[in-house]
């Protein structure tokens, strides 16, 4: 299956997912991971050269900037084959992104599974409880 426009992403999303908010741009996802804990994950709109792209950003909270050892953070996320990190009003999120043009399901799905056990794992690692 293949999901080659946002709408087609969203209503794969709609009929797969629980979808805790959405805006047009926007999908939040939320998680249940295990150990009562919870992973909020963000799925985003973007689009380039000048609207003739639209790609998928995937994304989820690891936790506040300030409260992170954040070299040993990114050291972490520097041995991981998906995400990236990004400093985002004063949070750190694991995230990436992929063109939607013949995007194939497990395109989206295997990077969705990477980002959100990524950012969970990160967040009991170096946050110790469960923010997101």
């Amino acid at each position: 299956m293949q999901m080659t426009t946002w709408t087609s992403l969203v209503e794969y999303v709609r009929s797969n997912y629980k979808i805790s908010d959405e805006k047009d741009d926007r999908v939040k996802l939320i998680f249940e991971v295990g150990d009562m804990r919870t992973q909020v994950v963000f799925l985003w709109r973007q689009v380039l050269g000048e609207g003739t792209e639209e790609w998928l950003q995937i994304e989820s909270p690891v936790g506040k900037v300030d409260s992170l050892n954040l070299r040993a953070v990114l050291e972490e996320v520097g041995g991981k084959v998906c995400g990236g990190g990004a400093i985002i009003d004063g949070h750190l999120f694991i995230r990436q992104s992929m063109p939607l043009a013949d995007l194939d399901i497990n395109e989206f799905e295997r990077p969705l599974s990477l980002i959100t056990s990524t950012a969970d794992r990160l967040e009991r690692q170096f946050v110790g409880g469960d923010e997101f």
